[in-house]
């Protein structure tokens, strides 16, 4: 067992993190900590730490080695990034930071914030090509990302904190210092031509991001309450940047999903965001709950496991099989089985439901985890196993995809309507999204019950289709006794011809 902790301490806030890694390999959060400490404010007009925002650090460090020691966490990876990096006084207090606290805390370039970012998104969300940017209290990082791979970053010394503190928009900013602050903040991204008119995605790493996020979701009555990539359209962020905008400073904070401690700053962060979208010419912004912190553990966990590069090549199937390790009793030999079967009856029905790779990978997905539940109760595991599935950290897919692999997990013991009845977001998949849900679902349902005893008797599926009737001819292992899977699947032929329009009929070798 390998323990890690990391800390970040940036100019608006400190975050503290503390992970494990399994003898298996398998990685999971122990703790989580952020604190909004300030450390920037002022820094701005004298290039220097103030006494307060230093004390506030220094309180929530003694708090986290306090954490540590009890954890018995002897590694810690600690880094700074603006608010310390522009301070003339900045070393003194990392030196002050390692003598009362024993934390060895170290200053980061602007560069290298941008491809720790980088880092943490790259393995966490599943696009190759956008604009990624990391807004602080004192910077925002920009990166270029084509192919899956930084061509171009920068750090811009512009951020959250800084711009509120030097054009007043924490109170009731009037139109001039608005205008004041938007050209100020075009100004400097003139200087980084490699993002504009890209028309990619942006990427948003970040509270002002993560802070957006919450907003949109209770504007619209969004019921997964889920950050990470989360897709805000530039429409909706229009909205609520005119919303933000126009409200006094007392109105603005009783807006739904803004936090106390960032309403005094959102309309600042919302100007570089603005200034974003349309520099770039995107037409929506992808929320990452993943940045820094997770870049400093996948450089940390890759050099641990010995991978050639913190990267991994098909987060999807990182993420299933992380999850996994992480539980106790997990049966591979039946999921690997069930995950066969699924593959045979979705590629050899084909023909008949017409589905892609996408819904296949949704199958899959469901396939490998859908008897997760059992760590709850074995009784309605499938409903447990469709709650913790839409809410694991999977990666690779969207959020609607994870839904929409939930509930196929859900029904791997047939269609039932408890679990619709059990979940507020039962409602966001479309008509036609429900379609092939219980499509898919059917045919783990079928994959499942072939292997009921857990002896994984079945070697092959070959398919007959004429007219409105389907073979599936199944061929077990030589003496097997395949009574109850044939029994069980049995109970799946109405459902079937309910959802598929033909007679399925099952014949065993």
């Amino acid at each position: 067992m390998e323990k890690l902790a990391i800390i970040d301490m940036g100019s608006n806030s400190i975050r503290f993190v503390a992970l494990q890694i399994a003898d298996n390999g398998a990685y999971s959060f122990m703790y989580q900590e952020k604190e909004p400490i300030r450390l920037g404010r002022g820094a701005s007009q004298t290039s220097l730490l103030r006494d307060k925002g230093m004390e506030r650090a220094m309180t929530c460090l003694k708090v986290y080695k306090h954490m540590m020691d009890v954890g018995h966490i002897e590694n810690c990876i600690a880094v700074a990034t603006a608010a310390v990096r522009n301070a003339s006084n900045g070393d003194e207090f990392l030196r002050r930071i390692n003598k009362e606290t024993g934390i060895t805390m170290n200053v980061i370039t602007g560069e290298r914030e941008a491809y720790l970012g980088y880092l943490g998104v790259i393995n966490t969300i599943n696009e190759r090509d956008f604009v990624l940017f990391d807004l602080g209290g004192a910077s925002v990082e920009l990166s270029l990302v084509r192919n899956g791979e930084i061509e171009k970053s920068v750090s811009v010394p512009i951020g959250a904190v800084t711009l509120t503190e030097k054009f007043a928009t924490q109170g009731n900013p009037d139109t001039a210092s608005l205008t004041a602050c938007q050209e100020y903040i075009a100004e400097k991204l003139k200087d980084v031509p490699f993002i504009a008119n890209t028309g990619l995605p942006l990427i948003g790493v970040g509270g002002t991001a993560r802070t957006f996020a919450k907003m949109d979701q209770r504007a619209i009555g969004y019921d997964f309450s889920k950050i990470h990539n989360y897709i805000l359209p530039y429409d909706n962020f229009l909205n609520l940047y005119t919303e933000i905008i126009s409200r006094t400073a007392a109105n603005r904070k009783k807006l739904s999903g803004l936090s106390a401690d960032r309403a005094d700053l959102i309309v600042a962060g919302a100007e570089v965001i603005d200034t974003l979208f349309r520099v770039t010419g995107s037409q929506e912004m992808i929320i990452s709950g993943c940045g820094l912190r997770d870049g400093l553990f996948f450089e940390y966990y890759a050099a641990y496991t010995g991978m050639e590069k913190p990267r991994f090549d098909d987060i999807l199937d990182q993420s299933i099989s992380n999850f996994l390790k992480t539980l106790p009793n997990t049966n591979y030999q039946h999921i690997n089985q069930v995950v066969r079967v699924a593959s045979m009856l979705f590629d050899q029905l084909q023909p008949l439901h017409g589905y892609g790779p996408r819904e296949r990978r949704l199958l899959l997905t469901a396939a490998r985890l859908h008897d997760v539940g059992k760590i709850i109760n074995y009784y309605d595991h499938a409903r447990h196993s469709a709650f913790m599935i839409g809410h694991a950290s999977l990666y690779g897919l969207t959020q609607m995809e994870q839904i929409i692999a939930s509930f196929i997990a859900g029904f791997h013991h047939g269609i039932s309507r408890k679990i619709l009845r059990s979940y507020r977001y039962a409602h966001m998949p479309s008509e036609e999204d429900w379609i092939m849900i219980r499509r898919l679902s059917i045919l783990l349902a079928l994959a499942e019950a072939s292997d009921l005893t857990y002896e994984q008797l079945v070697e092959s599926i070959e398919v007959a289709h004429a007219e409105n009737v389907v073979v599936l001819i199944l061929t077990v292992t030589p003496g097997a006794t395949y009574n109850a899977a044939d029994y069980e699947m049995k109970q799946l032929l109405s459902q079937f011809k309910k959802e598929f329009g033909a007679t399925l009929l099952l014949v065993w070798k």
